[in-house]
């Protein structure tokens, strides 16, 4: 029986958890399953984590369904959230240490590198890690026993890369000025994404633009564009859509509550007084994050989480993506083109993507440009349909999930035969 490992940090611990980078880990897992009999799915979690056996049944029994049937749930409670005390183990062993640095510190604990060393123990035929957090005791025990990695081929998801979103965060985007001085920690970062890129048989990135950038930094990775991918509901015949704005995201990531705080603050009022009928619905867990949660007038919509998605993006006539911080690709411009809705967005809100301004989606930068764009789409529901369409087509050649699916599985069994047949070689 054939096994693949897959690695990861990142667990949906309720039906809630939907969002880009879950659907992006769920769509690897599918692909894995089209290559191997068994996919292993080993999540650190923080050590508060309810890992009782009845519990882990019904958080596998759940992704079976979500993910794949042929999943297996293991929960390793060895996350550590603590803040270190002291500028210097903050800020300074990060310098020179990318394992002592914010993201790397919770799991290059020993009881997060006993796990998975166990877990490459049992010879999983393939490994699948998801992000650089979760490569981390992994690049530790390539260090200290290689053999246990030899002859398996590493898969490496970076849905971001982490130095860009760093690098953009800190510059602009401080959580207080002192913050800054995390730069320093920079070249470690970047060093510790070339070990890991090293490491791995293949790296993934969300866009053309991301491999062209790691391909600056070191031209002997092996490194794949597998863009984030969605579903594509059933359309109805005719538009029923409504002047009805939507922002789709959770407000406890951080550039999505300055984005919907933006959109409530700066670029809807002038909406709003140019369109009374208007209305804005912001969707998503955690709304009060968001700054204008408390603030926004009666046309002002903050859902939290939805079960049904569709039904709002059946009426809604225009998506605006006000995005200014962050990296990767954005899942709800992709998923807004799937419903063949009119988007409106930021140029860094629609990074990677391949949507051709002014044919496909609107893109502009300023508040009040974003706003005159809402408003000339509302106002002209047969442009927001065409947009929409033009938006569905783009979208349906380049990011529809089984395509994706077919070109992971495509790459999984490409690399994993090479594999076996170098080692055929040197036994």
């Amino acid at each position: 029986m054939t096994t693949a490992l897959v690695l990861s940090r990142t667990f949906p611990y309720s039906a809630e958890r939907v969002h880009g980078i879950y659907q992006r880990l769920g769509t690897q897992v599918e692909a894995l399953a089209k290559v191997v009999d068994r996919v292993e799915c080993l999540f650190l979690v923080p050590v508060d984590q309810d890992c009782a056996p009845d519990v882990i049944r019904e958080h596998e029994a759940r992704l079976r369904r979500l993910w794949s049937p042929a999943i297996s749930l293991r929960l390793a409670p060895t996350i550590l959230d603590d803040v270190p005390q002291g500028r210097w183990r903050r800020i300074g062993q990060g310098v020179f240490d990318f394992h002592a640095q914010l993201i790397a510190r919770p799991t290059s604990t020993e009881g997060a590198i006993s796990a998975v060393s166990a877990a490459l123990d049992a010879r999983p035929d393939i490994i699948l890690v998801h992000r650089l957090d979760s490569m981390s005791p992994l690049l530790k025990i390539a260090r200290r026993s290689p053999e246990k990695l030899r002859g398996v081929p590493v898969f490496f998801d970076m849905d971001d890369i982490e130095h860009v979103t760093s690098f953009r965060r800190l510059l602009l985007d401080p959580a207080w000025p002192a913050q800054r001085l995390l730069l320093l920690q920079l070249p470690a970062l970047i060093f510790a994404e070339i070990r890991a890129m090293s490491v791995a048989a293949a790296t993934f990135v969300c866009s053309e633009a991301d491999r062209r950038h790691l391909a600056r930094l070191t031209r002997s990775a092996r490194v794949y564009t597998v863009p984030n991918s969605v579903r594509f509901p059933p359309l109805q015949a005719t538009d029923v859509s409504e002047p009805l704005v939507l922002f789709v995201g959770t407000m406890g990531y951080r550039p999505n509550a300055q984005a919907a705080d933006s959109l409530v603050q700066e670029i809807w009022p002038a909406v709003r007084a140019r369109v009374p009928a208007a209305r804005l619905a912001i969707i998503g867990p955690r709304p009060e994050r968001a700054a204008s949660y408390r603030s926004a007038d009666e046309s002002v919509t903050f859902t939290g989480f939805v079960n049904d998605l569709d039904h709002w993006y059946r009426r809604a006539r225009v998506v605006c993506c006000p995005i200014y911080h962050g990296g990767g690709t954005r899942v709800k411009i992709i998923e807004a083109a799937a419903h063949a809705k009119a988007i409106v967005s930021t140029h860094l809100g629609a990074e990677g993507l391949n949507f051709e301004d002014g044919r496909e989606i609107i893109l502009r930068d300023v508040p009040a440009e974003l706003a005159e764009a809402c408003v000339r789409l509302l106002g002209d529901p047969s442009a927001a349909a065409q947009l929409g369409r033009a938006a569905l087509r783009k979208a349906h050649c380049a990011y529809e999930r089984g395509t994706v699916v077919t070109q992971l599985a495509d790459l999984f069994r490409a690399c994993y035969s090479d594999a076996a047949h170098r080692s055929q070689r040197t036994a």
